[in-house]
């Protein structure tokens, strides 16, 4: 693929892709919105962090930009912390379901990318935005186990 931007750097993905992409990232912002109001504040944080980091990312995507080891990295450490968390969750079974589905969308769009269908790569992020703020959504409208009250190992 060959998609310059004006300085002659290589995109990952075409212009159209990375705009649908970059208008996808908003989700995280209204899951983190939805945080907030429910009184989860560090969840929020987590969400909130994944909206800054793949705006920032997907406003110029290029192959090896700091920005995008940024957001790669944020969104690993905002997951295992929500995977954490969702464990004394009331919703811990809906929340993993979802986030597992969401999460089998990553290996399908490498593939896709390796094949190049960019079309089918970017509809599969796609998916993986959908489908992780509504497990993030879930998991934000739970209740949650006190320290206290958290099953021995």
């Amino acid at each position: 693929m060959e998609c310059k931007n004006p300085l002659g750097k290589t995109y990952v993905l075409y212009p159209d892709q990375c705009k649908l992409i970059y208008n996808m990232s908003y989700l995280s912002l209204g899951a983190s919105i939805y945080a907030i109001y429910n009184g989860q504040y560090l969840l929020a944080c987590c969400s909130g962090g994944v909206f800054i980091t793949s705006i920032s990312y997907w406003e110029n995507p290029l192959f090896d930009s700091p920005r995008r080891y940024i957001d790669i990295a944020y969104l690993s450490i905002a997951l295992f912390y929500q995977l954490y968390r969702a464990y004394s969750s009331q919703y811990m079974v809906f929340y993993y379901t979802i986030m597992m589905f969401a999460v089998s969308f990553y290996p399908l769009g490498y593939y896709y990318y390796n094949k190049g269908l960019y079309w089918e790569s970017t509809y599969a992020q796609c998916m993986i935005h959908i489908l992780s703020n509504i497990a993030n959504i879930i998991l934000y409208s739970s209740q949650f186990d006190t320290i206290e009250e958290l099953p021995k190992i």
